[in-house]
């Protein structure tokens, strides 16, 4: 299995950016949409994606206001690496480009397709697709079709990064928390691209010589797997670097947002210990990046979680450390790189297609699914809200998933179908934020203790 990045020899110059003017003329990418994507990928993308408005949303009041907290070393939002490095990463101080870019378009083509300098006119030729993608990265251009590819690159701004750090003190002064679950976002992401592609590009099984290929795609069930291997890898990597800057640490973005902010009326649900059976006075570690890993391992590794194979030990090792009011800065930085490196080969077992048909086949999602129902659910629901939470949307991820993998439509009614939504309606109402706050209600949650004792 080949995971394209850019490969630049060391005395080399990484590509330039070109801009994506280059990208959106009529010829090329920038043709009328109606009922076409191919050919109109620019419009489509402008438009709907969120992502072609990432620098604009510098310029309004929220983020002049955050940058007057921040000071940002006496510049505005739109001026501040801090800022352009997720936001315009082309306009960053630091960004190589040919020429002064023309008003800047905030996380456009090249940001995630790659610099273009090296293979923007290669691309217009007839034999680009026959290219290996080993060929196409030497030019500077990434492989998306790599889901592993894929979810490396949007976790860079949506997890953070040592030059991307959305730590307590930016999310202090008003930007939101980070909390990224890969699937959720990809599945309500507007696509600029056919979505059959990506599926054609993951089948179930690959047919052999004589034999109908698989109707079913692995494609969402590599969403949502290797998604959450990757989250924990890019999160452990930033508790790395966090905790290496031993003058800034602790850094409270590595906690429970809710340890802290919370309603002061007696919690019903979260007074069961935690697994790391913390002392008074600390505060448990975020779980967000982390919470599914265990379910995920049970499937693929067996149920002991802290055996000698197991992908996530390093993170179990690693959680008791969060016990101490003040975990050791240098101990942490070691333990979180170390765990960090040690599910690499895990999310590459998910991203190949032949491990890939093993862990994530159809029998094995419907497994999985239904330990999302189950008594370790109930453990994890009782753990906190981040907790809570994931268990929601990766039963929807996963049932989702299962239904690709089997060539189903989502939206075919089956006999599970409707215990599972009659579940998750209610799961949503009480972690649902109530109007005006930003954080859960505690005595709320009390209504997720009994909701999931029989698996649909």
């Amino acid at each position: 299995m080949f995971v394209a990045t850019t490969v630049v020899a060391a005395d080399e110059a990484p590509p330039k950016f070109v801009g994506s003017s280059s990208c959106a003329t009529a010829l090329c990418h920038g043709g009328l949409s109606g009922r076409k994507v191919v050919g109109a990928e620019f419009p489509l993308w402008a438009a709907r994606d969120p992502h072609s408005r990432a620098y604009s949303v510098l310029l309004n009041d929220r983020s002049k206001q955050m940058a007057a907290r921040l000071t940002l070393s006496n510049k505005t939002a739109h001026e501040s690496a801090e800022c352009l490095n997720c936001h315009s990463p082309a306009t960053a101080l630091n960004a190589p480009t040919i020429t002064d870019r023309a008003p800047p378009a905030g996380v456009d083509c090249e940001r995630c397709h790659g610099a273009a300098e090296l293979w923007l006119t290669p691309h217009k030729r007839k034999d680009w697709k026959a290219r290996s993608a080993e060929e196409k990265s030497r030019l500077g251009f990434t492989n998306l079709a790599d889901v592993l590819t894929r979810a490396k690159l949007c976790t860079e701004c949506h997890v953070g990064g040592p030059e991307r750090d959305v730590n307590h003190t930016l999310i202090a002064a008003g930007h939101p928390r980070l909390f990224f679950e890969f699937s959720t976002f990809h599945a309500n992401w507007p696509k600029h691209w056919p979505r059959k592609t990506d599926e054609n590009n993951h089948p179930v099984s690959v047919a052999k010589p004589n034999a109908p290929a698989s109707p079913g795609s692995l494609f969402e069930a590599k969403l949502w797997a290797v998604g959450q291997v990757i989250t924990a890898q890019s999160s452990l990597k930033l508790l790395s670097h966090r905790a290496a800057k031993v003058q800034a640490w602790p850094e409270f973005a590595e906690w429970n947002c809710y340890a802290c902010h919370h309603d002061l009326a007696p919690p019903n649900l979260w007074k069961s210990p935690a697994p790391e059976k913390r002392l008074r006075n600390s505060f448990g570690w975020n779980s967000w990046p982390y919470a599914m890993l265990e379910p995920l391992a049970r499937q693929t590794h067996g149920p002991d979680l802290n055996g000698p194979t197991s992908p996530i030990s390093g993170i179990l090792q690693l959680r008791p450390r969060f016990t101490k009011p003040l975990p050791p800065a240098e101990i942490i930085a070691a333990d979180a790189a170390a765990a960090a490196k040690s599910l690499q080969a895990w999310a590459e077992q998910f991203n190949q297609a032949e491990t890939a048909q093993k862990h994530l086949a159809p029998s094995s999602l419907e497994s999985l699914r239904q330990s999302l129902v189950s008594k370790d659910a109930q453990q994890l629901v009782a753990r906190d809200w981040d907790s809570a939470t994931q268990v929601f949307v990766s039963i929807i991820a996963v049932r989702y998933a299962e239904k690709a993998a089997r060539g189903v439509p989502a939206a075919a009614d089956e006999p599970s179908d409707k215990q599972i939504k009659a579940l998750l309606d209610t799961m949503q109402k009480t972690l649902d934020f109530q109007d005006g706050h930003r954080s859960p209600r505690q005595s709320e949650l009390r209504h997720l203790d009994t909701l999931l004792n029989t698996p649909p």
